[in-house]
Formats: C-alpha cells, sequence, structure tokens
C-alpha cells in the first residue's frame, strides 16, 4: 500500500529530532518550500517526510541533517 502525504501551506516543518526548520511556503511536485524568518528559504524532497498532521510536517532526518534534503527549485 502506499500513502500519500498531503501538505499544506503554513503548516510547520520539524526536524526529526524536534527541532522547528520553518513553515511549508509552496509545493511543487515532489518537493516543497520551506519559509524561515530572517533567513533564506530553501526546498526540501518529500521523500524525507515521515508523515504530516495537524499542521505540522514531521522529518525523518535531524536538524543536523536537513542539509542533504535540500533540492533545486522546481523548472517553471
Amino acid at each position: 500500500m502506499v500513502t500519500t502525504i498531503r501538505l499544506e501551506p503554513g503548516a510547520m516543518v520539524v526536524s526529526g529530532d524536534g527541532k522547528r526548520l520553518g513553515t511549508v511556503k509552496e509545493i511543487a511536485g515532489d518537493r516543497f518550500k520551506v519559509e524561515r524568518r530572517l533567513l533564506p528559504d530553501y526546498w526540501l524532497a518529500m521523500e524525507y517526510v515521515d508523515y504530516a498532521l495537524d499542521g505540522m510536517v514531521q522529518m525523518v532526518l535531524i536538524k543536523e541533517g536537513i542539509g542533504a534534503a535540500r533540492v533545486d527549485a522546481p523548472r517553471s
């Protein structure tokens, strides 16, 4: 069985070790943009999302490993 994870703009993004990373700003195919206050936004691959529930997106990676999940912005 394949589970589809649905993200919503404004949902809080949290690392696997419970650190807040930002909020979902945009979703495009297999990636989503994380908005951070006073820091540049970045895109993450959906494959690293553990689950999304009640306005929160839980990642499988700890905060120090999030850099490995970053991907380029989608092509327009």
